[in-house]
């Protein structure tokens, strides 16, 4: 009877350190850790108010995006998981005309990533989203935020 219960105790343990271990480390389906984070990527089409509140739901927010290397992460992923070509994220002027914050801290944008040719209507147009130009890159740009696109959700891991 002994001999029996070492070994199956032995594989509980080592079986419950794994388990945890991995839990820490990865972020549930369907969200993709990067840097501390997770993010989820809607393809389920709504306005931007519409994306917050869903994030929101799910204990997130609308996507900061912060650095070039958080930029390029993203941007892969939107070329590796979707067909979509818009998606909102957390930038709009809805306080301020020409003043991008981020929903989610209020805080001024500080690093851009828009096309050149964006923004290109701030009084219309006040809502940040990602679209895909040319087929061959995304950018941001200012869209009107009860426009229907695809979102981005963020949270810390």
């Amino acid at each position: 009877m002994m001999h029996f219960k070492t070994p199956v105790l032995d594989f509980c343990i080592v079986f419950s350190f794994v388990a945890v271990g991995f839990a820490e480390s990865m972020c549930n389906y369907p969200w993709i850790k990067f840097s501390g984070h997770c993010y989820m990527f809607g393809v389920d089409k709504k306005t931007w108010f519409e994306s917050k509140v869903a994030c929101n739901t799910k204990n997130a927010y609308l996507a900061t995006v912060e650095t070039p290397k958080e930029n390029d992460w993203i941007i892969q992923q939107l070329f590796a998981l979707s067909k979509e070509s818009y998606f909102w994220i957390g930038g709009n002027t809805l306080r301020k005309v020409g003043d991008w914050i981020w929903e989610s801290t209020n805080e001024k944008i500080g690093y851009t990533f828009f096309h050149p040719t964006e923004p290109n209507d701030p009084t219309k147009e006040r809502c940040l989203f990602y679209f895909l130009h040319d087929k061959k890159a995304y950018y941001w740009g200012d869209g009107a935020c009860r426009g229907k696109l695809g979102y981005i959700c963020e949270k810390i891991k």
